[in-house]
């Protein structure tokens, strides 16, 4: 058995599947659901999940730092679960802006993670571990899923959620200030979220499904195009704030003639549809056929998806195409990646490939660049136009950086503004009570 009668084509299918068949609370988890679930049977999802939940247990009892009786400085919280340019490098970017505005900052750091994934000047604490009621009622809801024949899956993951909610209330139990998170929907950050402190989401990479719906109080996107992902899905419960925190400056616009085609690889991409390392894998043979010195521009995350000639045109990161005049301006091909608006800011043309795959309408359109393409053939044709027509250059370069500036908002004190207004909205809390 492939998958399961709850795990559908698109994400947001998932999520709704989820919600009708196990409720809001396991809609917390969707998440683990989703990605526990992925490609795998019941049956070793369920196991996953099991090895998952004793991983975390461990980890809550072995590593934490937390100090309950510590003062309270009013605190910026940054809850890190990753690191990297999803994780701890997306907080990093407000610091100015929460040490400018008064507050301490403190990493709340996920124990799996070492100190030296965040910066070591900073001071850094664990989540402190459960209390014992915590882990009596983790142990319930583990035995009642089960007994009520819910999958393994479902059972351990909301096992988790119990045990990760009170680890982090009693972290944050009396301190003041606002806790920042790079996403709101893995188990620790959204654990963080009610626990009496405003809660700021920091958006660290375009909007696929997954984002939603939102759960942080606050949402920090990176300009307009943003905005109209996160308006056209379930936001309803959070304020949105355009602040980009620098991303967008010092653009490096799309000018000269492309002098190679990259294609951006992210096969692993689950959320994108499950045929997305078929298609792009089918696109990339189409490609090296049209182009033969074509690179394939290795994710992180990704092994060696591709085989035959794809395989020898792999590149693994980092890779120059999406550093500052990191080398020759280049085709960019990508489906819906952040990597695209990376490369575009660092000069390269992006061309927009369209894959029959369901779901994320609302972030493709804001990832459809001027330049567009179905096939490996139309895009050999627009590279060889770009390449030996000044006049069509000319005219794709401007459409490009306008819609490169859509996505990032020239205003730099979004959160600035935010965070005096959660003071002034506290301190007319505060003569209220007296």
């Amino acid at each position: 058995m492939k998958s399961s009668a709850w795990l559908r084509e698109t994400f947001t299918e998932h999520v709704e599947n989820v919600r009708q068949q196990f409720g809001p609370d396991a809609v917390d988890v969707r998440h683990e659901l989703f990605y526990l679930h992925a490609g795998k049977s019941q049956m070793s999802a369920g196991v996953r999940a099991l090895a998952a939940l004793l991983r975390d247990c461990w980890l809550l009892l072995r590593r934490t730092s937390a100090d309950l009786n510590a003062p309270r400085p009013k605190q910026a919280i940054l809850l890190t679960t990753l690191a990297g340019a999803s994780g701890w490098s997306t907080l990093k970017r407000a610091l100015p802006t929460v040490l400018a505005a008064g507050y301490a900052p403190l990493v709340l750091l996920h124990p799996r993670l070492i100190t030296d994934d965040v910066s070591p000047s900073l001071p850094c604490i664990r989540p402190a571990p459960p209390d014992l009621g915590a882990w009596r009622s983790a142990l319930r809801v583990f035995i009642a899923a089960l007994w009520q024949r819910q999958p393994l899956l479902i059972a351990s993951c909301l096992a988790r959620r119990v045990l990760w909610a009170a680890s982090l209330r009693r972290t944050l139990k009396d301190r003041a200030g606002v806790v920042l998170l790079h996403n709101d929907f893995d188990l620790m950050s959204r654990a963080a979220i009610g626990q009496g402190l405003a809660t700021i989401c920091v958006q660290h990479g375009i909007a696929t499904d997954e984002f939603f719906p939102t759960q942080a109080d606050h949402y920090l996107v990176w300009g307009d195009a943003s905005r109209r992902v996160f308006e056209a899905n379930d936001t309803s419960s959070t304020l949105l704030v355009e602040d980009a925190l620098g991303r967008g400056e010092g653009l490096d616009n799309a000018a000269h003639a492309p002098q190679g085609i990259a294609l951006l690889s992210q096969t692993h991409a689950q959320v994108l549809g499950e045929g997305i390392g078929k298609a792009l894998a089918h696109f990339a043979d189409e490609l090296l056929h049209c182009v033969p010195d074509a690179r394939i521009l290795l994710h992180p995350q990704e092994g060696q998806p591709y085989s035959g000639a794809a395989a020898c045109a792999t590149h693994r990161p980092p890779h120059p195409e999406l550093q500052p005049r990191g080398t020759l301006p280049q085709l960019v091909v990508g489906y819906c990646s952040t990597a695209m608006l990376e490369a575009a800011l660092a000069g390269h043309w992006i061309l927009t490939l369209h894959l029959e795959l369901p779901g994320n309408r609302a972030v493709r359109q804001a990832m459809a660049a001027p330049l567009q393409a179905e096939s490996a053939q139309q895009v050999a044709i627009l590279y060889t136009r770009l390449r030996d027509d000044p006049d069509f250059r000319q005219t794709m370069g401007q459409a490009q950086n306008r819609w490169l500036r859509s996505h990032f908002t020239k205003h730099s004190n979004g959160l600035t503004h935010l965070l005096q207004r959660l003071e002034q909205a506290k301190s007319e809390d505060s003569v209220a009570w007296r």
